[in-house]
C-alpha cells in the first residue's frame, strides 16, 4: 500500500512539474513573440518620392516577415510571403497612402477571426512551433506596420466576404482588393490605359499596376505601386525591394533606392506594366 501511495505521489509531482513547465514555456514564448514584433525593425517605412514627397512603403521581402508562411491552412506547401506577397503588399501601399492612418484598423471588423501573426507564419494553421503565441494586431500602430500581412491573411480567406485570392500559383489574384477597397469606403476602377492611370495619380488617386512576365520587373508576374509621374519619368514603388534586377529589360530601371525606381517615359513599355487598379476616395 505504501509503495502504491509513493507511486501516486510521484505521478502527481511529475504532472505538476510538466504543467508548470508548459505554462513557463508558453509565457516565455509569448514574451519572445511580442519582443520580436515590438522591437525588431525592418526596412518598410516612409520613402521620399521625387516630385511627390513622403509615401508609405512596404516590402514583401522585409526581413521582419519575408520568411513567414503565406498559405491557406489546408495546403501542403509553405510558400514564403517574401516570394508571393507582392499583391497584398502593393495593395497595402495603395490603401495606406490614401486612407488616414487612424482608419486602417477598420479591416478587423470584416475578419472571421482576429488578425494575429507569429514569427513563422501569417496564419496559425501554418505555424511550425508548438507553443508559438500569436501577436494579436489591435493598435493603430499594429495595422499601420503590418498592413501587408493583414491583407495577406484577408486574401487567404480571413474575411467575411467569402473571397480568397491565394491559390496554387506563386502569387495572389488581385480580385480580393475590390473587397478590401469596400472595407475602407474606396472606389476601384480597372483599366489597361496607362494615360488614364497617370491622370488618376495627378487627381490624388493611388494606382496598383501589374507587370507581366518578360518585362523589366519580373520573369513571372508582379504587382507594383505607380507612385508618381512627371514630364520625364514614372516613379514606381516595387514591393520586392532589390539592389539590382536580373531581367532582360532591367537596364531601363533607375534604382533610386531599393524599392523605388524611375523609368523614362520612352522606356515605359518595356516595364511590362499593362493593367492597373485605380483606388479613389
Amino acid at each position: 500500500m505504501r509503495v502504491y501511495l509513493l507511486r501516486v505521489a510521484a505521478c502527481i509531482c511529475l504532472c505538476v512539474f510538466l504543467m508548470g513547465y508548459a505554462q513557463v514555456s508558453f509565457a516565455d514564448d509569448l514574451t519572445y513573440t511580442e519582443a520580436y514584433f515590438s522591437q525588431k525593425e525592418g526596412y518598410s517605412g516612409v520613402i521620399q518620392v521625387p516630385g511627390k514627397g513622403a509615401m508609405r512603403y512596404y516590402a514583401q521581402n522585409d526581413p521582419l516577415w519575408s520568411d513567414m508562411a503565406y498559405e491557406q491552412g489546408e495546403t501542403q506547401s509553405r510558400r514564403p510571403f517574401g516570394d508571393g506577397g507582392c499583391g497584398p503588399t502593393a495593395g497595402a501601399m495603395a490603401i495606406a497612402n490614401l486612407v488616414p492612418e487612424g482608419e486602417l484598423g477598420k479591416i478587423a471588423l470584416y475578419a472571421k477571426k482576429e488578425y494575429a501573426i507569429c514569427p513563422c507564419s501569417i496564419t496559425k494553421e501554418k505555424c511550425i512551433h508548438t507553443y508559438h503565441a500569436r501577436y494579436v494586431l489591435t493598435s493603430q500602430r499594429d495595422f499601420t506596420r503590418f498592413l501587408p500581412l493583414v491583407l495577406g491573411d484577408f486574401a487567404i480567406g480571413n474575411n467575411t466576404f467569402g473571397v480568397s485570392g491565394r491559390g496554387a500559383d506563386k502569387g495572389t489574384n488581385s480580385g480580393f482588393l475590390y473587397q478590401v477597397a469596400q472595407v475602407y469606403g474606396l472606389n476601384v476602377m480597372a483599366t489597361t490605359d496607362k494615360n488614364t492611370a497617370f491622370q488618376a495619380l495627378k487627381n490624388g488617386c493611388t494606382v496598383v499596376g501589374h507587370a507581366a512576365r518578360g518585362g523589366a520587373f519580373t520573369n513571372t508576374g508582379h504587382y507594383v505601386l505607380i507612385a508618381h509621374t512627371d514630364d520625364e519619368k514614372v516613379y514606381v514603388l516595387d514591393p520586392l525591394a532589390r539592389d539590382f534586377y536580373k531581367t532582360n529589360q532591367s537596364k531601363i530601371l533607375e534604382i533610386i533606392q531599393p524599392g523605388l525606381v524611375a523609368i523614362k517615359h520612352s522606356d515605359y513599355a518595356a516595364t511590362g506594366i499593362g493593367s492597373y487598379m485605380i483606388f479613389s476616395r
